[in-house]
């Protein structure tokens, strides 16, 4: 009797290892669509992003959530083979939304590892029927402009990028224009410094990934200064989302690259008490070749903590987050995240996720 309970448990725990290594891999080929300037006019604008599953196993989408009602999605509800395609499409309606939008789009799979990917859409719409004046929807005083949130999507963590944000001085005086508050990282002048009555300008913002030295999604604010008599100091906020540069390595460097592996990405608490704090420890392995370096963690919100025991995981060794969620003043249902980076080149960015009902004491 006792031989065959080993054997039973040795033949459930082939099973599910048969299981998670047949699981289905999406790639997706973009994961971001700039549809650059578009008129209200148009109505509706739309874009598909095209996947591949990669892995050895069925994939299967479970849910295809946009971030707001102004973009609604369609994608492909079939299984996807081994080797097959699918999409992800995203409509985006202009009607009523003029100025600059980025929308996500959360695409939630059977990807054991990877079960959530975020898609983004981004561009400008052109109102109708306005003066140049008025193209710039954002007014900070007498200051108008393209926008106030300037950024850097996927910018390389060695890689320099230069952008800009068109302004207007609606002001009957000339504005000087200066900044405050600058990071060491960011080289920002203003084209012309002396915007007269009446006249356009522009921004001009040099961003150093390199002098930032961090990764993910990182925030700034930079302070405009003018001699606006209505609201002198402004305010331009700048984002970067940083990624390592994985470019240069080949084949070899890839098979010798690490890999992590979690035993799980998502933890459902189910249903507590407001003002419990919720813990969980996600646990990963290294199954690379070389040490797995985990860059930064990074939580949702501050009610979410993320203690790494050891940011240098030796191949072949285990490794674990432990998570902590304090649900005081929250109520129903809730979702927090927690974002991994590393320096596994096809696992660079993983999200563990944890979600359940609050109810009040």
């Amino acid at each position: 009797m006792k031989r065959f309970s080993i054997l039973l448990l040795i033949l459930m725990a082939a099973n599910i290892s048969t299981i998670f290594a047949q699981s289905g891999i999406i790639s997706f080929e973009s994961t971001t669509n700039d549809f650059g300037t578009i008129k209200e006019e148009i109505g509706k604008v739309t874009t598909k992003f095209y996947f591949t599953n990669v892995g050895s196993g069925d994939l299967k989408l479970v849910n295809v959530k946009p971030s707001c009602g102004c973009t609604s999605s369609e994608y492909s509800k079939e299984i996807i083979k081994p080797g097959e395609k699918g999409f992800v499409s995203a409509t985006y309606f202009t009607a009523n939304r003029p100025g600059p939008f980025r929308k996500s789009i959360t695409v939630t799979t059977n990807d054991v590892d990877r079960p959530n990917t975020i898609l983004f859409i981004k561009g400008t719409v052109t109102p109708l029927n306005t003066s140049a004046e008025d193209e710039l929807p954002i007014s900070i005083g007498n200051l108008k402009l393209m926008t106030n949130h300037l950024a850097f999507n996927d910018i390389k963590s060695n890689e320099i990028k230069v952008d800009s944000v068109k302004i207007y001085n609606k002001w009957g005086h000339p504005m000087n224009i200066g900044f405050q508050e600058v990071p060491s990282n960011v080289k920002i002048e203003a084209i012309p410094a002396v915007l007269e009555s009446g006249e356009f300008g522009y921004i001009k913002v040099t961003y150093d990934a390199k002098k930032r030295n961090d990764f993910g999604l990182i925030f700034d604010r930079i302070a405009i200064s003018t001699n606006d008599n209505v609201q002198p100091i402004k305010v331009l906020n700048i984002s970067a989302r940083i990624i390592e540069d994985f470019s240069k390595l080949n084949e070899r460097d890839l098979k010798k690259s690490p890999i992590i592996s979690f035993k799980e990405t998502d933890f459902d608490f189910g249903n507590v008490v407001a003002g419990t704090v919720v813990k969980h420890n996600f646990v990963f392995t290294n199954q690379g070749k070389s040490d797995l370096i985990i860059r930064k963690t990074k939580s949702s919100c501050g009610c979410t903590t993320a203690d790494l025991k050891n940011s240098v995981i030796k191949k072949g060794k285990t490794g674990s987050i432990d998570i902590e969620f304090n649900t005081s003043g929250r109520k129903d249902r809730e979702h927090k995240t927690v974002t991994i980076i590393t320096n596994d080149p096809k696992n660079h960015e993983i999200v563990l996720n944890i979600h359940g009902e609050i109810s009040e004491k």
